[in-house]
């Protein structure tokens, strides 16, 4: 990915933004110790004071890329289940549906990510910034399985959501390390089998 040079007209944050996208593409590609602040300035085509000007330094441009990842992810799903439809479901099914979108499926991403995961156990920022994900999305899996009619023998709630969360990961994991292996289109229906196994009609 060659670097492109940033419009002088840029507004301040258009350019924090760039930044965060220049980060996410270097992890990928180099992994965190191939992500330099020279490197990440090189790819968004601005130069080195900037990142100072818009982060105090490189290990915070990190954090707040992993947080603003984060973020994005969970408000897609928050616009899922503030959508209302008559089929709980199919909310459900939508939800789920995000992970496996162009957008958060593919090795880029995948490698983002997995860059993040090797940072946490020697950076205690970050490994709060991934509890915080993590708890977050186990409280959005909670509230959406709240709309499904409640089962009396079933499985309790807290637990279902964290079956659902394992299922995404390796699900997504499994899409994203091959796409030929498991496909997008048998990966939602493995989630759809679950999910009516957890939470029968």
């Amino acid at each position: 990915m060659t670097a492109r040079p940033a419009s002088k007209r840029q507004q301040p944050e258009e350019r924090r933004k760039e930044l965060l996208d220049a980060t996410m593409a270097c992890l990928a590609r180099l992994g965190p110790r191939g992500t330099t602040g020279r490197e990440i300035c090189r790819q968004a085509g601005v130069s080195h004071g900037l990142l100072r000007h818009y982060f105090d330094n490189a290990d915070n441009l990190l954090l707040e890329t992993y947080r603003t990842m984060g973020d994005e992810f969970l408000a897609r799903f928050e616009q899922e289940l503030a959508t209302h439809r008559a089929d709980p479901w199919g909310t459900m099914d939508r939800f789920f549906a995000v992970l496996f979108s162009e957008e958060w499926a593919s090795s880029d991403m995948l490698g983002a990510w997995a860059a993040f995961w090797t940072l946490i156990p020697n950076r205690d920022d970050i490994a709060e910034v991934g509890e915080s994900y993590n708890r977050r999305l186990r409280e959005l899996l909670d509230r959406a399985l709240s709309t499904l009619p409640p089962d009396p023998g079933g499985i309790e709630r807290g637990d279902a959501a964290a079956i659902l969360s394992a299922v995404m990961d390796g699900l997504w994991l499994d899409y994203c390390l091959s796409p030929t292996r498991l496909t997008r289109e048998r990966a939602l229906e493995l989630y759809r089998i679950t999910l009516r196994r957890i939470a029968p009609r």
